[in-house]
């Protein structure tokens, strides 16, 4: 997952270096450089930000000051030659301490570290498809696998999502489900079917069969359909 960084550093001489060093690395997404704290600050208002390297010795307004005000929302790497500054740092609880000049190898460790951090970890899931819809049903809401859904059927305002195990009936649109599954394990086959093409046992222009099921293909959907089966080489067979 690439995340955003700031970097603030009075000195304005460092920051190509550090935007065309950091960048090689594909975590990074994007780095804004600042000079100083109040434009950061004015960036951070509307802008997301992940991570802060900062060189926290200003000769106006003291870095250490800021980093304690903001110590609970962003994660700050102390980027400095003066080692004394990542005792003040750690007690702060600062993330890591970057040393000057910038090295690599070292960047590379902190950006490992940050992998593994919860809060990374939790962006790298939002990003991810998950396996499977929640919907509500009988005042709960439950979690159904994709690979549970055998089909789903169109009942006026309602649908009934039909697993191995159980049948779940849901006040939703069939649009609306459409949206939720994955285009790729999913196809519309009518405007009140879709199926798991994954589940399908036979199929031919007009019908298919999943479970002793029979499901009516659309005559406008049955050139795509067809195509959509054989692009995805399902391991099916036509009767």
């Amino acid at each position: 997952m690439a995340l955003s960084f700031l970097y603030i550093d009075e000195n304005i001489a460092l920051h190509d270096n550090f935007v065309a060093q950091s960048s090689q690395f594909n975590e990074v997404k994007s780095t804004h450089c600042f000079t100083n704290i109040k434009s950061a600050r004015k960036f951070m208002e509307n802008n997301a930000v992940d991570v802060i390297f900062i060189d926290p010795n200003f000769s106006k307004v003291a870095g250490f000051d800021f980093i304690e005000q903001n110590i609970q929302n962003f994660f700050f790497v102390l980027h400095s030659p003066r080692t004394k500054d990542a005792v003040k740092g750690y007690e702060l609880g600062v993330f890591d301490f970057f040393p000057k000049p910038f090295d690599p190898n070292r960047f590379l460790v902190i950006l490992k570290r940050l992998n593994k951090q919860e809060y990374v970890l939790e962006k790298q899931r939002a990003h991810l498809p998950q396996p499977y819809i929640e919907v509500r049903c009988d005042l709960m809401k439950e979690r159904i696998a994709h690979d549970d859904i055998s089909h789903i059927e169109a009942m006026g305002d309602y649908i009934k999502i039909v697993t191995e195990k159980r049948k779940y009936v849901v006040l939703m649109s069939m649009k609306k489900m459409e949206e939720l599954l994955p285009k790729e394990g999913f196809f519309r086959t009518h405007k009140s079917h879709i199926v798991n093409t994954g589940k399908i046992q036979n199929y031919n222009g007009k019908e298919i069969v999943l479970n002793k099921v029979k499901i009516p293909v659309s005559r406008f959907k049955k050139k795509i359909f067809l195509d959509h089966m054989q692009n995805f080489k399902q391991d099916q067979y036509q009767y």
